[in-house]
């Protein structure tokens, strides 16, 4: 085993021998465990723990009720839950205790590794702001939503926002980018990051009455890059279950919690899409070269002008910008009376970064389809670069 957790500062609570000799194996004993959480606080007491994971004997209202004696020793220390089952009222309780996280059963290596690195996100978020020639220093105030959208399915709309994202994570911090799958019948960007969420966005609307940062935040699900993914839901007929007041509150509170919420949309003009363009701040619509995708844009744009919807707002994106399809982009322009301002060019890379689950511009960053990419974070990030209040951002919630 390498030594990522040698001197981590991390310990592991529980009282069920199993769990424990389970916990010793998996990590060679470099761990220490103790049993209860006063044995657990005199490390605390002594400053050599910056991690405490509780076992699943603690997994419960009671369990909790000990978690505040160490706070108050270390308000900056990370507490961890092991959990058999993962429930809404658990959640709720764990983050209003003030555990960071709550990680299904059995403990991993993984899951503790994730652990250790929100640690070292926090130590750097702590650190003092960087001067106001940063390049990509956040945006004042709060977060900027940026949806995507396309009257056509299959267009690139999903691809286009998951490559925009992981731009994001890796030119900014990943930990205040956040990817929202509002196609709640047959959202595909948990897919396409090659993720397996445990909780989606039916949770949070299930809970919109009680809603706060740090529930909401257990909601989401952390791609490996560390950007936050707020899932569709797993079944087409749980859709149903998430109003268009619900969505859009929810939309409400991550802008307050991140510095980009990038919003995957449905192919469908109804209700949900039109509330969640008007509390966008960008909108990106992904044009496939095609005749289908440029009539159906042309109806959609038309529709919005009909509503009043602001053109500034709008943006041209073309996808698959060098396809064979004969079709001049001067004349696509003049047709939905929209500049285009970014193009993707058509690549082999593209279907097959889907099935290994890795966007192109992470896994081939020198392509030319992943320049392509660029240019559409070249049409989000621009206000961040010129950004020169000097105003720090809005800092959220510790993962």
């Amino acid at each position: 085993m390498s030594d990522l957790f040698d001197d981590a500062g991390i310990v592991i609570v529980d009282d069920d021998d199993d769990f424990l000799d389970e916990a010793k194996r998996l990590f060679d004993g470099r761990i220490p465990t103790v049993r209860t959480i006063a044995d657990a606080q005199r490390g605390v007491e002594e400053g050599s723990v910056d991690l405490v994971i509780l076992g699943p004997s603690f997994a419960h209202e009671a369990g909790l009720q000990g978690v505040g004696v160490l706070l108050e020793l270390d308000p900056d220390l990370a507490i961890v839950m092991v959990a058999g089952t993962i429930t809404a009222p658990l959640l709720r309780s764990a983050m209003r205790a003030g555990l960071k996280d709550v990680v299904e059963a059995p403990l991993t290596v993984q899951s503790v590794s994730d652990a250790v690195g929100q640690i070292e996100r926090k130590v750097r978020r702590q650190r003092p702001a960087a001067p106001p020639s940063e390049p990509y220093a956040s945006p004042a105030g709060e977060g900027k939503v940026v949806a995507v959208m396309s009257a056509k399915g299959g267009s690139g709309k999903t691809v286009t926002a998951t490559n925009l994202a992981m731009l994001l994570a890796q030119r900014h911090d990943p930990a205040r980018v956040c990817v929202v799958d509002a196609d709640l019948q047959f959202g595909d960007v948990c897919l396409v990051l090659q993720l397996e969420p445990k909780l989606t966005m039916v949770n949070a609307a299930h809970e919109l009455h009680r809603l706060d940062e740090p529930l909401l935040e257990s909601l989401l699900t952390t791609h490996p890059s560390g950007l936050r993914v707020l899932a569709a839901p797993l079944e087409p007929a749980f859709a149903d279950e998430i109003s268009t007041a619900a969505m859009t509150e929810i939309i409400t509170k991550l802008r307050g919690m991140f510095d980009y919420v990038i919003v995957d949309t449905a192919s469908l003009l109804d209700e949900l899409l039109l509330s969640l363009l008007e509390r966008a701040d960008q909108v990106l619509y992904v044009l496939d070269m095609d005749l289908p995708s440029v009539k159906n844009a042309k109806l959609a744009l038309e529709t919005l002008r009909l509503l009043k919807f602001p053109g500034s707002k709008v943006q041209l994106v073309l996808n698959r910008s060098n396809a064979r399809a004969r079709l001049d982009e001067k004349e696509i322009e003049r047709s939905l009376k929209l500049k285009i301002s970014a193009a993707i060019p058509s690549d082999g890379m593209v279907p097959a970064s889907i099935n290994e689950g890795r966007p192109v511009v992470e896994s081939a960053p020198r392509s030319r389809v992943a320049r392509g990419f660029d240019s559409v974070y070249d049409l989000v990030a621009t206000d961040v670069k010129q950004d020169t209040s000097g105003k720090p951002g809005k800092r959220r919630w510790m993962p």
